[in-house]
């Protein structure tokens, strides 16, 4: 696997990025945890990292990657697809999640750091139970299905997918994955609303070619392109 060049699969540490951030390691570099003490998702959210879960991520070289709001959905997609290989359902949030029955399973945060992209990936994987205040949002692989899975499977699997996707994106960028992806999109067809500087209503239509949602409002059909919104169902 060309672009996954050597792996450090950690007992414990604060944040996967953090390693990656921090630490003088090549491209194609891969830190997983089986516990991150203060691991994050998008917009600074605390991630909850339990026992069971997988905590990864990995360290790609920024040039030739021309859109950072396409990249998060096509490694969604690259999960939605390895999952689905297991014969796991799954849909794609806008614009870096994936859902089991309109639920959370996983989250995926890119950021820039110097000459560093350094992409985060957690998934529920063999968690038995999810906190309380979480329950009403979020799933496992194990809540959905019964069944245990191997981490280093899920892993591996994930490359598989996300190595191709990777490369065709790098040369034919977002296109070849728009349709795919909005077959995937959560909330698709629904009214829901972006809560960004200010509350925008409408019904969710698509992507745009630069992987933005699209709604269609009062005023006619907007785009939504910024990082710092957030989709939520009405």
């Amino acid at each position: 696997m060309e672009l996954f060049t050597s792996l450090l699969w950690l007992k414990e540490t604060d944040s996967t990025q953090n390693r990656l951030k921090d630490w003088n390691l090549s491209y194609g570099s891969v830190v997983v945890a089986d516990r991150q003490t203060a691991g994050r998702g998008r917009l600074g959210r605390r991630w909850v990292s339990q026992e069971g879960g997988l905590y990864f991520s990995f360290l790609l070289n920024p040039k030739g990657i021309k859109n950072l709001i396409q990249l998060p959905l096509v490694l969604g997609l690259s999960l939605s697809e390895s999952l689905e290989n297991l014969g796991i359902r799954t849909q794609i949030k806008w614009v870096n999640d994936v859902y089991i029955n309109r639920k959370k399973v996983a989250g995926i945060l890119c950021e820039l750091s110097g000459e560093k992209l350094i992409v985060g990936i957690g998934v529920n994987v063999n968690q038995r139970e999810i906190p309380e205040e979480l329950k009403d949002r979020a799933t496992s692989l194990f809540i959905e299905t019964g069944k245990e899975f191997d981490r280093k499977e899920i892993l591996l699997n994930f490359f598989r997918y996300a190595e191709r996707n990777l490369r065709i994106f790098k040369e034919k960028g977002f296109t070849p994955f728009k349709k795919n992806i909005e077959e995937k999109l959560l909330y698709a067809g629904e009214e829901v609303r972006i809560i960004g500087s200010e509350e925008v209503r409408g019904k969710l239509v698509g992507l745009s070619e630069r992987g933005g949602a699209l709604l269609l409002t009062e005023e006619g059909l907007k785009e939504f392109i910024s990082g710092e919104l957030s989709l939520r169902p009405l």
